[in-house]
């Protein structure tokens, strides 16, 4: 009797085990795919600058701010980044935004990574990620943006986890994108502020302003994809990528 119960125990140890290894190779080959650092970027609209402006105006005036949880993003590499990518397309960054023509304001509003923990839902989750985020692409909402930046590269939302040492990662930064363009006349324009007060209560005051200034605002979110991507080298890429695109606009 005693020998019958070991030989189950036994018998019971291996199916588990083999059931183990048959989950763990389902994401081998993710894991080997995702050997590379994949990056994609998202904008949620576009900013088309006037095109006659831009062949006299030259110089710019850069200001990043970080307000996510995580600040591995460094705002002065992302603002060195931003300007040695706008130097090399012919503008001037500035010191003084009185003297700018635009002014860039950039806030890394959030930096963070996903991560699913099964095999399975991991494969699947990322296909179904990718699908959803066609539908969300045009959206500003930061869930919604990331999506569609991962849906639009991989297609995967990452970490699928093989035992306890190799999970593919997905790194995602979101940042907040204001242009002040110069113009040659004042721009009229009204800032309306809606303040809940309780429940059912609403004050709406209004400001009217003249500026030397057009204004223009969009999200950008970048992603970065590898496996076992630690966090600092996803903070460098996806820095390098933020500087990119953001001088892309101009």
């Amino acid at each position: 009797m005693r020998n019958r119960g070991f030989s189950k125990f036994i018998s019971l140890l291996l199916i588990l085990f083999f059931i183990f290894q048959l989950t763990g190779c389902a994401t081998i080959p993710e894991a080997i795919e995702y050997r590379n650092l994949y990056t994609n970027y998202k904008m949620s609209d576009t900013i088309f600058l006037d095109v006659t402006k831009k062949l006299q105006y030259r110089n710019v005036f850069v200001d990043v701010r970080n307000t996510s949880q995580l600040q591995e993003v460094d705002t002065n590499v992302l603002k060195e980044a931003i300007a040695q990518n706008l130097a090399s397309k012919g503008y001037n960054v500035v010191n003084d935004p009185a003297q700018a023509d635009y002014i860039l304001q950039t806030n890394v509003l959030y930096f963070d990574y996903y991560r699913k923990t099964a095999a399975k839902d991991g494969a699947t989750s990322g296909a179904l990620a990718g699908a959803v985020a066609g539908g969300l692409a045009g959206g500003r909402d930061v869930d919604a943006l990331i999506l569609a930046a991962i849906g639009a590269g991989v297609g995967y939302v990452g970490g699928a986890l093989i035992g306890s040492a190799i999970k593919i990662e997905t790194f995602a930064g979101v940042v907040d994108i204001q242009i002040m363009e110069r113009t040659d006349k004042p721009v009229v324009g009204k800032v309306v502020t809606n303040a809940s007060q309780g429940t059912s209560t609403v004050i709406t005051t209004e400001q009217e302003y003249k500026k030397n200034y057009q204004i223009y605002r969009t999200k950008l979110a970048v992603t970065a994809t590898q496996t076992n991507l630690k966090r600092d080298e996803a903070a460098r890429e996806v820095t390098r990528m933020l500087a990119l695109q953001i001088a892309g606009i101009f």
